[in-house]
């Protein structure tokens, strides 16, 4: 009997190993093809029109003429794989993560797969979107357990706001009233609206010194784990401005929660160059 149960638990391990192995070469085709989808909207970027800098306010006028560089067109499409951290918890460890991003400008929105370390050969993956206004977050281990598969209008207000601090990537797209109005707070910052297929979101932003976007910060839903996600404070920093694609844009992302007077960070993402109008997944 002890054999014929080390047989069949043997069995049983190899049956749940090919499937996570069957799971994880899959992922990546289901991101590729949400990917695809994001991408197959868009129309031709057409030349960037300076003349809207003119009417926009003070300090996000001094910010787009060092963002613009000699960029001729509007972006279409970016893509960019990342390094960094990661939080799943506000009081949690600090996790490393790898991850790749599509953003797409008309209309605006993304694609995040991200793959956290939980330990050794042990993994979760997070995808995170954003598709004509409507979110969705599915979260699983080692590709095959759900963990979380989370939609509705808090996500939806998530993700567009998620969407909108990542706009310093392609920072045409800040020119395009369509989708982005601003607002004047005073000399150093600037609220954004971002409407996107009857949705809308707005966030300010903080420019330094250098007249570079250093920040941003809003109200977005958070899931506190007590079954009604509620509103709080959220920001983030942008720093370690280079070169890309004809513009300047930071490479490095941190993002806080704010909880009472203190604000905790989650989020700590190096990118690799960000690529422009490559308009497929990697």
């Amino acid at each position: 009997m002890a054999r014929l149960a080390l047989g069949i638990a043997l069995l049983i391990g190899a049956l749940l190993a090919t499937a996570v192995a069957w799971n994880a070469a899959r992922l990546p085709r289901r991101v590729a093809g949400e990917v695809r989808a994001l991408f197959r909207a868009g129309p031709p970027a057409p030349p960037l029109d300076r003349g809207r800098v003119a009417a926009l306010p003070a300090p996000v006028r001094a910010y787009l003429v060092l963002a613009l560089c000699d960029r001729e067109r509007a972006v279409r499409s970016a893509r960019f794989r990342h390094g960094g951290r990661f939080r799943t918890a506000l009081d949690g460890p600090w996790r490393p993560i790898r991850g790749e991003q599509y953003e797409a400008a008309d209309p605006p929105g993304f694609v995040w797969w991200g793959r956290l370390r939980a330990g050794p050969g042990l993994w979760v993956d997070a995808l995170d979107r954003s598709a004509n206004g409507v979110g969705g977050m599915r979260v699983s281990l080692e590709s095959s357990v759900t963990l979380a598969d989370r939609t509705g209008s808090e996500m939806d207000q998530g993700s567009l706001l998620r969407l909108l601090s990542d706009v310093v990537l392609f920072p045409t797209a800040f020119l395009d009233d369509r989708y982005v109005q601003w607002t004047a707070v005073d000399d150093r910052h600037a609220r954004a609206t971002l409407r996107v297929s009857g949705r809308e979101v707005d966030g300010v932003f903080a420019f330094g010194e250098d007249g570079l976007a250093r920040g941003f910060s809003a109200r977005r839903y958070f899931d506190a784990g007590r079954g009604t996600p509620e509103l709080r404070p959220w920001s983030g920093e942008y720093e370690n401005y280079r070169p890309a694609g004809g513009m300047l844009v930071p490479h490095r992302f941190l993002g806080y929660w704010h909880v009472g007077a203190e604000r905790v960070p989650y989020v700590d993402f190096t990118l690799e160059t960000p690529e422009y109008d490559v308009a497929s997944p990697f």
